[in-house]
């Protein structure tokens, strides 16, 4: 197949080089993902599968001290970047908006070196709190020796990495997604190599840790080598116009802040309750269910994600038409691909329950039944519009959605908890597919559809 065909067919699936590196970073997970598994399920017990799973939903608490910032940082940034450009590494043209950039980035700096403090102290005490806790079911658990230390090192790892995430934020916002998702799919090959090595050696838990410092190790080459001057360039252009935090990051921040608080509820809180209320082994099947899931779901959105800057360069430009013109091509592929990775997961687990042999028996003793795997896969699916159409509206550097994820989010949170205690996955199921598709899809659709109206002039059509 030659070069200008495969361009041919990326250009027509929306693939450019940003889109390319992010699809084949979450690609290689989603592949990978299946080696990974395997070694979870047969260099891991069961307990420990519990734990691997518990360790990333208590890492997500992250939200509670960074406040969503960075998302904030990527939509600040890519407005300005619309009068900037880069000249042999250095960060070139309007004066103001330059200084405006080399402000927000000197302040979100600032911001998250005390977010990473807070994070390291408050993350590691509440880990030891959670897994010190009697569990309903199995009390056991593991021995502390041996989950107190990797939990230890992966939340010192992963703020060492939060002081980082200011910076590659503003690099995403200001256009320089092909490198960044370079060294991030590069990232993920390494990382995948620590974490089959270190299982398979019989570490067990020291394989998050030994991701987190590929991470970390990516992100710092990022930032410090690749970008360097970039960033050096900034703090001389540091001497003008300066961006108002309390006018243009607050009122957005903490819209996102309050609404990254109650997501993690929604989303986390469910792996949390089985855990202790169902014992550690449905916990971790539980956990692989959702890590499966939420990869096909993150490669799913790489169409719409990574056009995040773009679309608030767009806006700026107030180029309206070619901004739903993207979107709404991104989103429905977005949509196809979500679809098919669902009914792909589901017929696998339905393979491996069905038709048992040696491995397919070890491997489905480790996963949920086909049919809480149909439902959560339908509420994936079903959650993947209000996640390109929040996308959307916070490009304009506006968040209406306040009100909407308070109210999605708490009724999440609730259901999940109360059916998730009381039946286990299954329950939990059914709690997240009804609050989705019947309270958060509509209420952010609807949200999207007046914002859309209301703040362009005579929108197209879809």
């Amino acid at each position: 197949m030659s070069l200008q065909l495969l361009k041919k067919i990326g250009h027509h699936w929306g693939i450019d080089t940003a889109v390319g590196y992010a699809v084949s970073a979450r690609v290689w997970q989603l592949l990978t993902g299946q080696l990974t598994m395997l070694l979870i399920v047969f260099c891991l017990t069961d307990v420990e599968q519990g734990y691997y799973y518990a360790f990333f939903y208590l890492l997500a608490m992250q939200i509670f001290v960074e406040l969503g910032l960075h998302v904030v940082i990527i939509n600040v940034a890519s407005h300005e970047w619309s009068q900037l450009q880069i000249v042999d590494n250095r960060v070139t043209g309007d004066p103001d908006a330059l200084s405006r950039l080399a402000s927000l980035s000197r302040k979100a700096a600032q911001w998250y070196l005390l977010a990473a403090c807070v994070f390291v102290v408050t993350i590691t005490v509440a880990g030891y709190a959670y897994f010190n806790w009697p569990a309903e079911e199995s009390p056991a658990g593991l021995n502390r020796l041996e989950w107190a230390a990797p939990w230890t090192s992966l939340v010192v790892l992963t703020g060492l990495q939060l002081l980082l995430l200011p910076m590659s934020s503003i690099l995403e916002g200001c256009g320089q997604l092909p490198t960044v998702n370079k060294v991030r799919f590069w990232q993920g090959v390494a990382g995948s190599a620590v974490v089959w090595t270190t299982m398979y050696a019989g570490f067990g838990l020291w394989a998050l840790s030994g991701s987190a410092a590929v991470r970390l190790c990516g992100e710092t080459y990022l930032v410090r080598s690749r970008f360097g001057q970039f960033f050096a360039s900034l703090q001389e252009g540091n001497t003008g116009q300066q961006i108002d935090w309390k006018t243009e990051v607050v009122p957005l921040q903490w819209r996102i802040a309050i609404q990254g608080t109650l997501h993690w509820f929604a989303t986390h809180l469910a792996g949390l309750v089985i855990f202790k209320c169902h014992g550690e082994a449905m916990g971790g099947r539980f956990g692989l269910m959702w890590t499966v899931l939420t990869a096909m779901q993150s490669a799913s959105m790489a169409w719409v994600e990574t056009r995040r800057p773009l679309f608030g360069q767009l806006i700026a430009e107030h180029n309206y038409a070619e901004l739903d013109r993207l979107f709404f091509r991104l989103s429905r592929l977005s949509m196809i691909l979500i679809a098919i990775g669902g009914a792909t997961f589901t017929t696998g687990v339905y393979v491996v329950n069905e038709f048992p042999n040696a491995i397919f028996t070890q491997i489905a003793s480790r996963v949920p039944d086909v049919w809480s795997t149909a439902v959560f896969s339908m509420a994936f699916f079903a959650f993947q519009p209000a996640l390109c159409t929040n996308i959307y509206v916070r490009a304009h550097k506006r968040d209406p959605f306040l009100i909407p994820a308070v109210i999605s989010s708490l009724t999440v949170a609730v259901l999940v908890f109360w059916l998730g205690r009381a039946y286990g996955i299954v329950g939990s199921g059914y709690a997240y597919l009804f609050a989705i598709s019947v309270v958060q899809t509509p209420l952010w659709v609807f949200v999207w559809h007046r914002c859309r109206s209301s703040w362009h002039t005579d929108p197209p059509l879809p």
